[in-house]
């Protein structure tokens, strides 16, 4: 089963994408000044493409609370929880866009360009899928 995970920041949503088995995930791509529609758009063009779930990384400050920012990813999930074929699933982050830059750092990767938000979302999707496909309560779903 084919994933996508997003890391949704001020101007720039990171995309990762599973391997067709589902078992880890890669840097893809990052959007530039995407809103909500137009996210579900790219969204469906992928499920088109085989992808079944959409795990969307929630962002929360050090004390595990909400933010602004935590209020725009919950944004652009509502828009895009009732697509057809695809299983949206709000994930808590472990690790934010901050926390990647520092293991990017620490592994001797370069944090020119774009690619930091992309790596962002690529521990957000390896992050669920190394827990076993397990659900938190926060999932979506289309019946």
């Amino acid at each position: 089963m084919r994933s996508l995970g997003l890391d949704i920041g001020g101007r720039r949503i990171g995309v990762a994408v599973s391997d067709p088995l589902g078992i880890s995930a890669a840097p893809l791509e990052v959007l530039r000044d995407v809103g909500p529609s137009a996210l579900r758009e790219y969204l469906e063009r992928k499920a088109s493409e085989g992808v079944e779930v959409v795990v969307v990384g929630l962002p929360l400050t050090p004390r595990g609370r909400e933010g602004e920012q935590a209020l725009r990813t919950r944004e652009f999930v509502q828009a895009i929880e009732d697509m057809k074929n695809v299983r949206v699933v709000l994930w808590d982050e472990r690790f934010s866009t901050l926390e990647a830059r520092k293991r990017l750092r620490e592994a001797g990767h370069s944090l020119r360009g774009r690619k930091v938000d992309a790596e962002a979302a690529a521990i957000i999707l390896q992050s669920y899928l190394e827990c076993g496909k397990c659900m938190n309560g926060n999932e979506k779903r289309k019946e």
